[in-house]
């Protein structure tokens, strides 16, 4: 049997664990766990709805997929705002477990590119190796010619 002392404890230590979820959580997914009287509770709910099973992982990313393919870049947006956008969407697709070699990530910014680029992604086409190429730190890195 518990004493008071011990409960009492047990007590505030939920409510300080309840208090941190409430306080990390978005106001869309407060909503679903604001009800739990438990830290237990918040947790299951958290964990059913927004847990890495395979399913719900499977589903990010199709839809991770999708915007990578139609990630474009606009008219009148600039290369390191697209480059950024990118790069987000990139680092979502690996935090789920997907492969994306730093070639492919350089062929689809030089596919991005609008027209008025053109010159400059013919240029880069002609005289580098893409495949060497890297992506770090947000910064295309070209190898060193000879």
């Amino acid at each position: 049997m518990k004493s008071a002392e011990e409960e009492k404890e047990r007590k505030r230590l939920d409510c300080k664990a309840r208090m941190l979820i409430h306080q990390c959580v978005s106001a869309n997914i407060f909503q679903k766990i604001s009800k739990a009287s438990t830290v237990e509770e918040a947790w299951d709910i958290l964990s059913a709805g927004y847990g890495n099973s395979g399913k719900i992982k499977k589903v990010k990313i199709q839809s991770l997929r999708r915007q990578y393919e139609l990630l474009a870049m606009g008219e009148q947006e600039i290369v390191v705002d697209c480059f950024s956008r990118l790069q987000i969407l990139v680092n979502d697709m690996r935090n789920c477990d997907e492969s994306m070699e730093d070639s492919r990530i350089v062929e689809k910014v030089l596919r991005t590119l609008t027209s008025r680029f053109e010159h400059i992604v013919v240029a880069v086409e002609e005289s580098k190796d893409l495949e060497s190429m890297t992506v770090s730190r947000g910064i295309t890195k070209f190898p060193r010619s000879p």
